[in-house]
């Protein structure tokens, strides 16, 4: 399994046409400034969202209080369209990590987009890949679990390498505690991450590589 098959995670954008995607963000766009939410959790499902720009991260709260970091999602990203399969409900919270632009398509004109286009297959690629995220980030060391964790905001923030981001969010996400994530930054050196109190910084996308290459030939 390469390197490349671990990491990457399909968005929407990356599954359909310049010219379908270019279609689905022609409507009226909302502006969403760092720390403002995007979609609720509990509420109706009467729109997705299609992100222009910025990065977003999904969490869910559980009925015992639990919170849960899920993924995070960059531009070309489709977001809230599980709602709209799953009785109209929100599965989870999404806030903007960054200044955020995305599309507004209400539930009707996404449906109708999805079969006049034939996306069913495209939507359940993506879907795939989710699930295979979600499988992924919970197997291996914490340090590699970190590593891969990384690797993806680089690649679906579209190359940034500096993230507002503190432990306990990084441990909600892996599912490891504050002092588990705080070894395995230092297990990456400093010469590959560095991390202050609400921000983390990628130095080296190889050094990140080479920490998950033993995932990769298990």
């Amino acid at each position: 399994m390469s390197e490349d098959h671990v990491v990457s995670v399909s968005s929407l954008r990356a599954l359909v046409s310049h010219e379908e995607w270019t279609e689905l963000t022609s409507r009226a766009s909302q502006t969403y400034l760092p720390g403002d939410a995007l979609l609720e959790q509990g509420r109706s499902g009467t729109h997705v969202l299609a992100l222009e720009e910025g990065l977003v991260k999904v969490v869910r709260t559980d009925r015992d209080g639990k919170r849960r970091l899920l993924a995070f999602r960059g531009p070309g990203e489709i977001l809230g369209e599980m709602a709209l399969q799953c009785g109209g409900v929100r599965l989870a919270n999404v806030w903007a990590m960054s200044k955020c632009k995305a599309s507004i398509v209400f539930a009707d004109d996404f449906q109708r987009f999805v079969r006049d286009r034939q996306l069913d297959g495209p939507l359940a690629v993506m879907a795939s890949h989710r699930l295979r995220e979600q499988t992924e980030i919970h197997d291996g060391a914490v340090h590699e679990r970190l590593a891969l964790t990384l690797l993806r905001l680089v690649e679906v923030s579209g190359g940034e390498t500096s993230f507002s981001l503190i432990r306990e969010e990084v441990g909600e996400h892996i599912g490891a505690g504050r002092k588990a994530v705080s070894k395995a930054l230092e297990q990456l050196g400093p010469a590959t991450v560095r991390a202050g109190r609400s921000r983390i910084e990628v130095l080296s996308v190889e050094g990140l590589r080479k920490a998950i290459s033993g995932r990769n030939r298990a």
